[in-house]
């Protein structure tokens, strides 16, 4: 599945792109991380059969994170293809891959984090391949997540109670 890298960057502006959003909290996403994102790879798939640019997103309720699959040409969020357009040819015809992206403050210092599961074509002919390669994405990121929790409540510094004393 390819795209005119200028004809992803229109979709994208013009909203020309098939949706899918669910919720879910934090606890049932680390729990079951495959069952809460195997409707999100299903839309994807029919999507990718459809020949259509998606975007599904599972929104976590109670914290600020979020995890998406995208189809893009390059591993830049879609609401940056205004940046696709400055560092690549527009005119090009691309490949689209699946992209698994998490937004939260506490997985890295950008609070956002990247990465490939497949090309859109693997995606629907090797599922289950692509969603081990998804299985092992979310399991890296929950452990992220869970180490920072540990540490922020390791390192948080309490203030002291206020001395009343006068010295």
């Amino acid at each position: 599945m390819k795209r005119e890298v200028q004809a992803l960057i229109d979709a994208v502006a013009d909203d020309k792109i098939e949706h899918f959003t669910a919720e879910t909290t934090q606890a049932k996403f680390f729990a079951d991380p495959d069952g809460t994102m195997a409707p999100l790879a299903a839309f994807m798939r029919d999507q990718i059969g459809e020949d259509n640019l998606a975007q599904a997103s599972l929104k976590l309720t109670d914290t600020e994170a979020s995890v998406r699959l995208e189809l893009s040409v390059i591993n830049l969020p879609l609401q940056d293809t205004k940046t696709v357009g400055k560092i690549m040819e527009t005119d090009e015809e691309r490949e689209l891959n699946v992209y698994a992206v998490i937004e939260t403050p506490d997985i890295n210092v950008s609070g956002l984090r990247i990465d490939a599961l497949a090309p859109a074509t693997t995606y629907v002919e090797q599922a289950a391949t692509a969603d081990q390669s998804l299985h092992d994405w979310l399991g890296l990121q929950i452990e992220k997540l869970q180490a920072a929790e540990t540490n922020k409540e390791a390192t948080d510094v309490k203030k002291p109670a206020a001395d009343t004393k006068k010295k």
